[in-house]
């Protein structure tokens, strides 16, 4: 299998399958694919969360697998909101914002219950697990801001411009929620974030996108 990101800020990923090879998509990423690659449609997750959680943020509750019988390589061409960055698995979970899984080339499991201390109103409502071993293609409205927390390095971060926290569990994030933030404008979504661990952050929020 060979991936390939084409593009600068709207970008396209290509992948070109050897015979036997699968790859996994969201439903409505797919912009082409070459005759001898099957399509099988699958429910991505479970639950009343997560029909909760895609009504929200607008991605999609089916995962498509594709595969192919063919004795070539075939290609697959895989679509993106804005651009496309590429995160990989080894067995751990990774917290993203809903809505951000479009590709990966293993299948990843998704889950909606996540349980941060302080939650308030609203929040954590468009947040995410996936686990799995796989590289994954998140999609990212604008060039990717990326942050190495150190241990017990802190930060504050707006849920809207999560992409993904990467080596970070639940108990490393808590609300940071207060009369002063909500006086300042800054509402109910921002989260205190600490290492170690890696965060990765969208220039551009994902909740104008999913009420677009």
């Amino acid at each position: 299998m060979n991936c390939k990101l084409v593009g600068n800020f709207v970008q396209h990923l290509e992948v070109m399958l050897s015979p036997g090879e699968d790859f996994y998509a969201e439903k409505g990423s797919l912009i082409y694919l070459e005759n001898g690659i099957e399509k099988e449609l699958s429910f991505n997750g479970s639950g009343l969360g997560r029909l909760i959680g895609a009504k929200l943020s607008g991605e999609s509750l089916f995962i498509i697998r594709l595969y192919n019988i063919s004795n070539q390589p075939k290609k697959i061409v895989i679509g993106s909101h804005y651009g496309l960055h590429p995160v990989k698995i080894t067995g751990e979970t990774m917290i993203c914002h809903r809505g951000v899984y479009v590709a990966s080339n293993n299948k990843v499991d998704v889950s909606t219950k996540i349980s941060i201390t302080g939650l308030v109103g609203g929040m954590g409502l468009l947040l995410q697990k996936i686990s799995g071993n796989s590289t994954v293609f998140l999609d990212t409205k604008g060039t990717p801001i990326s942050i190495n927390l150190r241990p017990g390095e802190t930060i504050e971060v707006d849920e809207d411009h999560i992409i993904a926290l990467h080596s970070i569990s639940e108990n490393q994030m808590s609300s940071n929620w207060s009369l002063g933030n909500l006086l300042g404008g800054e509402g109910l979504s921002m989260l205190k974030i600490t290492g170690p661990g890696q965060v990765y952050l969208s220039p551009g929020t994902f909740y104008q996108q999913a009420n677009q």
